[in-house]
């Protein structure tokens, strides 16, 4: 028998799943004695009785329930093992599609809004053009916003460790690909050894990434054509790795940039050759 610690964190896990706080009772009720009655239910998960119909239809449109027409009416849980699973991978979807539609809203006001940003943007501030990122999430967030937005060019500048996650990485490297843009990229030597970017190095160049090895990388950095580039430069005091961003907006500072990495560029070893 479970006990009150053990149910509480089976009703947290249930929540990372999509379920409030009656559904993971009234179904942590119908594991542990299956063949119940909503007003046994009710009473057992300690739900209000003018929920309970209304619980019970939510679970079993998840398919964490059936029911069986006997009278009273007696409802059953549905095995963990599969229904469980099955759930993950709806909410999953649903996350990805919310996601989606969440990155589209963004893009569209981040379109709206830009003007009346430049519009209002004083003459006297002489670091309108420098913005630093602590937040690894704003990061994120702003690099994949200036890859989206890349219009020729992406130079890359890529080292452990990494910031962003896998899927945002992918979703980084991987879209301004699939708009055609030329994107450039430079690994330090060490990526070879990493079964995780090696798999990018190979999967990114057959889609059209052009990619060189160097020996070491001096920082973290992504230009996107000639107007705005992106330093992630990592704290040295020691502990768990933690970033700083600073996105540049000054064409001449970009430009300078640019230079750095084609002198970079010139010293690699094209992937190809390894």
């Amino acid at each position: 028998m479970k006990t009150g610690t053990e149910v509480e964190a089976s009703s947290t896990d249930l929540a990372s799943l999509g379920l409030n706080a009656y559904e993971s009772g009234v179904y942590l009720a119908l594991l542990s004695r299956s063949g119940q009655g909503s007003t046994e239910l009710a009473e057992r998960a300690k739900v209000p009785r003018q929920r309970i119909y209304d619980v019970l239809r939510s679970l079993e449109a998840k398919g964490l329930c059936v029911a069986r027409d006997t009278t009273p009416r007696t409802f059953f849980p549905t095995d963990p093992t599969t229904a469980l699973p099955a759930l993950s991978a709806k909410r999953a979807m649903e996350l990805e599609r919310e996601r989606e539609r969440t990155a589209a809203v963004a893009l569209a006001l981040a379109a709206q809004l830009g003007p009346l940003f430049q519009s209002g943007k004083g003459e006297n501030d002489p670091l309108q053009y420098v913005e630093a990122l602590a937040d690894p999430a704003r990061i994120a967030a702003q690099a994949i916003a200036l890859a989206s937005a890349a219009k020729h060019h992406v130079h890359s500048l890529i080292k452990r460790p990494l910031i962003l996650s896998s899927e945002q990485n992918r979703r980084f490297l991987q879209v301004p690909l699939e708009r055609g843009v030329h994107y450039r990229a430079l690994y330090e030597r060490e990526a070879l050894d990493d079964p995780e970017l090696r798999e990018w190095m190979g999967t990114l160049s057959k889609k059209g990434q052009r990619i060189r090895v160097v020996h070491t990388l001096p920082v973290k950095m992504q230009v996107f054509d000639d107007e705005v580039a992106l330093l992630s430069m990592q704290d040295p005091v020691g502990g768990p790795p933690s970033f700083t961003a600073v996105a540049l907006r000054h064409r001449g500072a970009v430009a300078l940039l640019n230079l750095a990495f084609e002198r970079l560029w010139d010293e690699g070893t094209p992937y190809e050759d390894l």
